[in-house]
């Protein structure tokens, strides 16, 4: 090979290897793959922070929910600017009651106390997905003659179960028996539990139906239960991670730096998975968990997934939200009906879709769980099989064909768009 040829040559092959950037920009970034440098909101929105005594920002949040306790914890937010209070919630009404006093101007929360909100009024706007496809799950004792939903029927006495009534587990449970043929009006005794009361399997009950890191709890820790159903054929369960309208109309620079912030902790506990175990370890409303079940949270709620699942798809979760809505309001736990067009019109995709470009990555053209071909319809279950914890035997491949708009570098591996 001649001179000019071999410089040539030397040269295409170190332009293939520079991490992706436009002309004039830092070409660095993070180990998990977060471009650099960082924006920093503007001293202006600071100001208007302050001047409505939101300074710092107070978020609420609760357990088994991931990206917001790294990024807090890793300091994604202060690098932005942005001085964040995360306050620890047992459930998504509380969180509500903390928004309803003005306590908190953003939190991540579930799809029921989340549409309560909605129902009432409040003004706030889904800005991502939090965590999708939770799992619950029915469970008995291990010596129980159940093996399915199904096998209610066959029982000499109506069966009784322990659960948290006016909760996903319940709207889960009961599409469960509606599919087969059951009434849980009818046909079944609903004994209104909390999670933690359950975990000891109490005796004079046919089972009881948890979600998780319970039924990690149960089947993992404790071994003192069997599953005999779970969620995914009924339900695609969705979290909210939802702002105040204020912020997005008068500091949208604060918003976006949340939304960064929140999928940057998602990429660096993918990352990392044992450095962010122990940053989740060391948030108070962690630090009473055993590390197994940290592990879980980060490992199967976090990394199972490609990590553009936080994308709020407003088509999809509007449909099947609006089934949630209706079991609500049919049940009179919610006055005002919520539509799919109400939930359509909530969400604010803009701050994803800019993090996603941040990023290089494609907006995705379906929620990463559903397979392509999935013959199934959103909102008429039950579902064909898809992605979930119960089907996957390890973490989603990312990035594949079509999830990249430009090369993305993550740890110490470049991958072409």
């Amino acid at each position: 090979m001649d001179r000019r040829k071999f410089l040539a040559f030397t040269a295409a092959a170190m332009t293939a290897a520079k991490p992706f950037a436009a002309r004039g920009e830092d070409t660095s970034s993070t180990p998990w793959g977060w471009p650099q440098p960082y924006k920093r909101i503007s001293d202006a929105s600071i100001k208007w922070l302050k001047d409505n005594g939101w300074w710092p920002l107070s978020v609420g949040n609760q357990p088994a929910f991931t990206g917001l306790p790294a990024a807090q914890g890793k300091g994604f937010f202060t690098q932005r600017g942005l001085e964040v209070v995360v306050n620890a919630f047992l459930s998504g009404p509380a969180i509500n009651e903390a928004a309803a006093s003005g306590r908190v101007q953003a939190g991540l929360e579930g799809n029921f106390p989340y549409t309560t909100l909605l129902s009432r009024g409040f003004p706030v706007r889904c800005v991502a997905v939090v965590n999708p496809n939770i799992k619950h799950a029915t469970l008995v004792d291990p010596g129980s003659p159940l093996q399915s939903i199904a096998d209610i029927k066959k029982l000499p006495e109506k069966a009784s179960f322990g659960i948290v009534v006016g909760s996903s587990a319940e709207f889960y449970f009961t599409e469960a028996l509606r599919s087969h043929g059951l009434d849980a009006s009818k046909d079944v005794i609903l004994k209104n539990m909390k999670p933690t009361d359950m975990l000891i399997m109490p005796a004079g009950l046919t089972g009881f139906v948890q979600w998780n890191p319970y039924v990690w709890d149960h089947l993992l820790l404790r071994k003192n239960a069997r599953q005999i159903d779970s969620i995914f054929d009924y339900n695609f369960y969705m979290g909210n991670f939802w702002v105040r309208n204020e912020l997005i109309e008068n500091v949208p620079d604060v918003v976006q730096a949340l939304v960064d912030g929140y999928a940057e902790g998602i990429l660096f506990t993918k990352a990392d998975l044992a450095a962010a175990n122990t940053t989740f370890q060391a948030d108070p409303m962690y630090r009473g968990y055993p590390p197994e079940v940290i592990n879980l949270i980060n490992e199967k709620l976090n990394n199972l997934y490609k990590p553009s699942w936080f994308y709020p798809d407003q088509q999809f979760w509007s449909t099947e939200n609006a089934r949630v809505a209706a079991w609500l309001h049919q049940t009179g736990r919610l006055q005002k009906l919520i539509s799919a067009q109400d939930y359509n019109e909530n969400f604010a995709p803009q701050f994803a879709k800019e993090t996603l470009s941040k990023l290089g990555w494609a907006i995705p053209q379906r929620p990463c769980f559903l397979p392509a071909g999935w013959t199934g319809t959103v909102g008429k279950p039950p579902y064909p099989k898809y992605d979930n914890e119960d089907t996957l035997s390890g973490e989603q491949q990312f990035p594949e064909k079509g999830d990249l708009q430009r090369d993305w570098m993550f740890k110490g591996n470049m991958y072409r768009a």
